[in-house]
């Protein structure tokens, strides 16, 4: 469970990794069938306030069958197979905190769940900064699918791929594998 006396944590990704689609596009194609008369508030905030609070607002307008959603079966694996070597699985993504709390819930394989929230996008090294404030003294093996991860692959121990087309040639640096 540890490294060197270090904690370990496994992160994963909600869209495109532990889900096959991405929770904005989800929200997108509600609007678009249900509530298209939305989409000018939804476009005014991105343009005017921000990704955070397009993302909230898509949010609090949608609504989604978790039943629907497609999952990653091979990450669902990779996490149950492998839970005992990490000290704490968490569940981290771009997507809107709610919308990553469901997920982790309805699963029950996570011990922490966060997303975006109106005061900081959790993509990319925001990521990084997270988990290293969080989880001080710790180190962590990341699963992601875009090149969004690649600085969070940068700083991990170890870097698993889900790999949905060609994100691959952009990891020749990184020493990592590919699952899903």
């Amino acid at each position: 469970m540890n490294d060197k006396g270090a904690s370990i944590i496994l992160a994963v990704d909600l869209d495109n990794t532990l889900i096959k689609t991405d929770m904005i596009f989800v929200g997108l194609k509600f609007f678009l069938l249900y509530k298209m008369y939305l989409l000018p508030k939804l476009l005014w905030l991105l343009v005017n306030k921000g990704k955070t609070y397009a993302k909230h607002y898509l949010y609090l307008n949608t609504k989604f069958s978790i039943e629907n959603i497609k999952l990653n079966q091979a990450v669902i694996d990779f996490i149950k197979s492998n839970k005992k070597k990490y000290t704490t699985t968490i569940l981290i993504s771009g997507s809107y905190f709610k919308y990553v709390e469901v997920f982790a819930e309805y699963l029950n394989l996570f011990d922490h769940a966060v997303g975006t929230t109106l005061d900081i996008n959790m993509v990319s090294i925001n990521k990084v900064k997270y988990l290293n404030n969080k989880y001080k003294n710790s180190k962590f093996d990341y699963i992601g699918d875009s090149k969004k991860d690649i600085p969070i692959w940068e700083f991990a121990r170890n870097a698993y791929v889900v790999d949905n087309g060609n994100i691959t040639k952009y990891l020749k640096h990184i020493n990592y594998k590919v699952i899903g």
